[in-house]
């Protein structure tokens, strides 16, 4: 990341304080005659083993602006979200007693499980913002304990998020959400190929925690000096793929699962597009439509959130068809102003 931003012609001023522990050399351009500007490799921060790591951002699977790197992202405009529940994401509504959930997208496949069968499983917009904040965190800290208390709840109030006490209050819906997570696995399957064509299967397993320390306030919510351990293999595939997303837009759509995980696919697969390609309906419904019976039922609400979705990102280029949607290379999304309303 740090990489682009100096090819991009950052200034080195602006870098250097969000980017601890890069050598000068980093923050410098190398321009070749007749060639794109250029960069050199950048050696990994070192972490001394004493005091906190470094807080520079690490590489992630989207770019953003050097006005949208900061010292604490969420507060700034930069959320980030875990690639993988990007691609399958969890399930939008209670999935009552099951003991896991699959979904699949392509070469990859995500199950969710759960070592508390009797908590259930995470879902709906809780889950997702919970997770978005652990990721954010995990990015901006490179630690894989995340800390909740206050700080989780500043995050809920910075997406306006109301935080209500009782029995149905949100403190309460994003403890027991919370909960869910953290006794929460996943299961990664993704088909690879190599450069020979041989091809095989990568399997990740994971616990979403492997510790948590929660102090509850008022028996409704999480309290202060409350925190959790992220497991090794996902912490360390959090560095790896994760993806930035606008706080402002997530704030604009926290209202709908569906909203956030069609606005979260829409930044990370554009990012990555270099010619049009078509997303099938059946494609997106496997995808998206976790309780959909029929497809055209899927199609309606998945065009609802893709009109809202669009609001707030408006540099998307595509275009629907008959069969699906066609997506078009786009400019990279982190918008630091967002439309006031999404209606």
């Amino acid at each position: 990341m740090l990489a682009q931003l100096v090819a991009d012609g950052v200034p080195a001023s602006d870098l250097e304080p969000h980017f601890t522990g890069f050598p000068a050399s980093a923050f410098q351009k190398v321009v070749s005659p007749g060639l794109r500007a250029l960069t050199p490799r950048l050696p990994a921060p070192v972490d001394t083993g004493a005091g906190p790591r470094p807080r520079g951002v690490v590489a992630t699977d989207a770019r953003c602006t050097g006005s949208e790197v900061r010292a604490n992202p969420a507060e700034e405009g930069i959320s980030f979200h875990y690639v993988p529940l990007i691609q399958c994401s969890f399930p939008h509504a209670d999935p009552g007693e099951l003991g896991s959930f699959t979904r699949k997208n392509g070469w990859l496949e995500l199950t969710l499980g759960t070592t508390r069968p009797e908590s259930g499983l995470p879902y709906g917009v809780p889950a997702r913002l919970l997770t978005i904040y652990c990721a954010s965190e995990a990015v901006r800290t490179r630690s894989p304990e995340i800390y909740l208390g206050r700080s989780v709840h500043e995050f809920l109030r910075l997406l306006d998020v109301p935080i209500t006490r009782g029995e149905r209050g949100s403190l309460r819906v994003y403890a027991n959400q919370l909960l869910r997570l953290i006794h929460c696995t996943l299961s990664i399957d993704e088909n690879i190929r190599d450069a020979g064509g041989r091809t095989g299967l990568h399997i990740r397993q994971a616990l979403f925690a492997e510790e948590a320390r929660l102090w509850w306030d008022e028996d409704y919510g999480v309290g202060q000096g409350s925190s959790l351990q992220l497991s090794s293999v996902l912490f360390h595939s959090i560095l790896e793929r994760s993806a930035p997303l606008s706080t402002g837009a997530i704030r604009q759509l926290r209202k709908s699962p569906m909203d956030l995980d069609v606005y979260a696919w829409l930044v990370h697969r554009l990012f990555h597009l270099s010619r049009p390609s078509n997303v099938t309906w059946q494609q997106l419904s496997e995808q998206f439509g976790h309780a959909y019976a029929e497809l055209r039922q899927f199609r309606r609400f998945f065009l609802d959130s893709l009109e809202r979705v669009r609001v707030v990102y408006p540099e998307a280029k595509l275009s629907l068809t008959e069969t699906g949607v066609l997506l078009l290379p786009s400019r990279p999304h982190l918008a630091k102003r967002l439309p006031a309303k999404v209606r």
